[in-house]
């Protein structure tokens, strides 16, 4: 009966987890482990001097957040193009990260555009 229970428990467990929202959770992890918090501050927590994140998901889309990760400058016209964020400006000057996984590159994606 017991084993039944815990059976039964798994199977709404899977149902019921949505498995982009387990993507972003391994993407926040990731947002910690690649450093990426140094230089971006999301809900005041992290460094300032790239753009504040807290509301990213809103405002780029998905490939634009995978294409910054993996080669900012694809997201940018011309060298030394700026761009206004939060009402500040900014140039990019974050490092290409062309060694990530693509499964990780994914999952920080889904992470930084669920923030809202």
């Amino acid at each position: 009966m017991k084993r039944l229970f815990l059976i039964i428990i798994f199977i709404i467990a899977a149902i019921t987890v949505n498995p982009l929202d387990s993507h972003a959770f391994a993407g926040r992890q990731l947002f910690k482990k690649e450093q990426c918090i140094l230089c971006h501050a999301i809900n005041k927590k992290g460094g300032t001097m790239g753009p504040n994140l807290s509301s990213i998901g809103k405002i780029r889309t998905y490939s634009w957040i995978k294409r910054q990760i993996r080669n900012p400058k694809l997201n940018f016209f011309t060298p030394n193009s700026f761009v206004i964020f939060n009402g500040r400006v900014y140039e990019s000057i974050m490092p290409a990260n062309k060694k990530i996984s693509a499964n990780n590159l994914n999952k920080l994606a889904q992470y930084l555009k669920s923030l809202k």
